[in-house]
């Protein structure tokens, strides 16, 4: 009887672990589908999709071993530096580098500190970025049997050199690289290091030796598809063969680059592409086919940067998730802990229940009081991010109003035959535009930028008007390096001047824009010697880029005066002025 009951207790045992082990085997195959669903964006070049879809695996292996956790953190850092989201990136493998230092795995360690190289890099703080990369590159050395390993360190490190345009450098490290790699990932694919092999030939002069380059990685990537790598080496052999006047060959390559942009997302290489066929037709005097071009370029530069703001909340919407299951999964254990020593010690004295009662008291309180001051500062940073928003989405609102004026003006110019006038108006406005996109998302440029973008803005208008000249000046006292301004603060009220003030002129126009200070603060004016403000513009008239520009002077509790220049009882023109937010050096003033 006993050896009969022994004998059900073992198989009662045995059929509990069966089943313990069957939902740990379909756990893991849960995670192994959601790997294969970001494997798939990450090589179909979806990397904002890949970065979403790599936080699901991250999520799902908060409750696996360390090791397992570490190498899920690692992976979502490098899909945050594809997307270009660096401060998620840093966050994750910060994670990992944590965990990696618990676990001593030298090996996962120097990744990470590749991985930080590289997002210093990226940021362009060179200094940071080549001390991370050169501790990952000590620690591999002192692996020499595991030499494959050194790979995607190497190709980091060349692409740090590659940033600071130091190709030799970047050379050496590649063909290391190359040398040892097995080529299963991105980084330390043949066919992203050959590509950028070729790179590196194509800047030091050797145009035959970057094309073999280009033409080898092309092959290679096809055995370890990535659309990211391959868009990137047509566009090298587009720009290649066009530096060489290879029209037909430059113009296949950079289409085929460009057919392979992934549905709903923009990528640089196809910018880029984008750029580059506006220049190919140009030089074959295709104005329309470049206009076409040009445009498609600046939309999916703003697409970019809105794609880039968007997947950043919505990474931190996906990271708060996280944090919170983290939390909520410390607080089971801390519950199941608990049940556990109440059952152990259920026959005990009153006085240690009433300890252990008090205790768990005392540790509730002490977590409430840390959750609210911990959401209470979310709150905070909230608040201030959303007033960082909106400055950024009156800015935004102001640039497609001068971009799409600028348009129109250059198609016009086409449609009368105008070619000369439209090439030169064209590639004035390529370079306004290109200040304009990179200034949007600042909230401060220095006020030398801020006079470099208005006098190519003045220099299209004359072109136009041909009937003003006109003088911007800088006050002594005023550092225009160190002095930094909201960006497009003053280009309405410039404008203003042009197309109200000086337009019906037909010479003789004259636009004065003055930077000076008084009391501690920078006033910005400008004056023309036009018609004027009639009694109707004084009471009503308001472009729409003027009223956005209120707007984000009244966050500043600043005020814009605009009125008539009267010399005995004439008219002499208008006199715009206000005082402008600034920074010295990155300290508010």
């Amino acid at each position: 009887m006993k050896n009969l009951k022994i004998k059900w207790v073992y198989i009662f045992y045995c059929i509990l672990f069966d089943a313990a082990g069957l939902l740990y085997a379909q756990n893991y195959k849960h995670i192994d589908s959601l790997q294969y669903v970001a494997d798939t964006y990450n090589r179909a070049g979806q990397n904002y999709k890949a970065a979403v879809a790599q936080m699901d695996v991250d999520v799902a292996f908060m409750v696996a071993d360390r090791p397992l956790r570490d190498r899920s953190a690692y992976r979502t850092a490098q899909a945050y530096v594809r997307s270009r989201q660096y401060d998620e990136a840093f966050y994750q493998v910060t994670r990992a580098f944590e965990g990696m230092c618990l676990s001593n795995d030298s090996i996962g360690i120097a990744y990470c500190y590749s991985v930080m190289g590289q997002i210093f890099g990226l940021k362009k703080d060179y200094t940071k970025a080549a001390g991370y990369h050169h501790k990952a590159l000590n620690i591999l050395k002192r692996n020499t049997h595991q030499k494959e390993n050194t790979a995607t360190a190497k190709v980091l490190y060349a692409d740090f050199f590659i940033h600071q345009k130091k190709y030799a450098e970047a050379l050496q490290a590649l063909s290391e690289a190359l040398a040892v790699t097995t080529g299963t990932g991105f980084y330390n694919a043949k066919a992203y290091i050959m590509d950028q092999l070729g790179f590196c030939h194509a800047m030091l002069g050797n145009s035959q030796k970057a094309k073999q380059y280009y033409r080898a990685a092309l092959a290679h990537e096809k055995t370890n598809r990535y659309v990211d790598i391959r868009m990137r080496i047509l566009k090298h052999l587009g720009e290649c063969y066009l530096s060489g006047n290879d029209i037909p060959k430059a113009k296949s390559f950079l289409e085929q680059c460009i057919a392979l942009k992934p549905l709903d997302e923009e990528s640089e290489d196809y910018v880029l592409a984008n750029r580059l066929l506006a220049e190919l037709y140009e030089k074959q005097s295709n104005y329309e086919q470049a206009y076409r071009y040009r445009i498609e370029a600046v939309q999916a530069k703003t697409g970019l940067m809105s794609e880039a703001m968007l997947t950043n909340t919505e990474a931190r919407s996906v990271k708060f998730d996280t944090e919170q299951l983290a939390l909520q999964n410390s607080l089971l254990q801390a519950t199941s802990e608990t049940q556990k020593i109440e059952a152990q010690q259920a026959n005990a004295k009153k006085n240690v229940f009433l300890f252990g009662f008090i205790f768990t008291i005392l540790v509730l309180i002490t977590l409430l009081i840390f959750l609210y001051f911990y959401f209470r500062q979310k709150r905070a940073i909230a608040a201030n991010r959303n007033n960082e928003l909106k400055q950024q989405l009156l800015l935004t609102q102001m640039n497609p109003h001068f971009i799409f004026n600028s348009v129109d003006t250059i198609q016009n110019l086409i449609y009368e035959d105008k070619n000369d006038e439209a090439v030169a108006y064209l590639s004035k406005f390529s370079q306004l535009t290109l200040q304009i996109l990179e200034n949007s998302s600042l909230q401060y440029i220095s006020l030398k930028e801020e006079i470099n973008m208005t006098v190519n803005y003045l220099a299209i208008q004359q072109l136009l008007y041909n009937n003003f000249d006109y003088n911007i000046i800088a006050e002594d006292g005023i550092d225009t390096e160190t002095t930094f301004i909201p960006p497009m603060l003053t280009q309405p009220f410039i404008e203003n001047a042009v197309k109200h003030g000086i337009a019906g002129k037909k010479s003789d126009g004259s636009i004065q824009i003055r930077f000076y200070k008084k009391r501690n603060k920078l006033y910005f004016e400008v004056t023309d010697n036009g018609k004027g403000l009639s009694g109707k513009t004084r009471e009503g008239h308001r472009s729409m880029a003027t009223k956005i520009t209120s707007e984000r002077l009244n966050a500043t509790q600043e005020t814009i005066e605009i009125a008539n220049i009267i010399d005995n009882g004439i008219v002499k023109g208008t006199v715009s002025r206000f005082a402008i937010p600034y920074k010295i050096k990155n300290n508010p003033a």
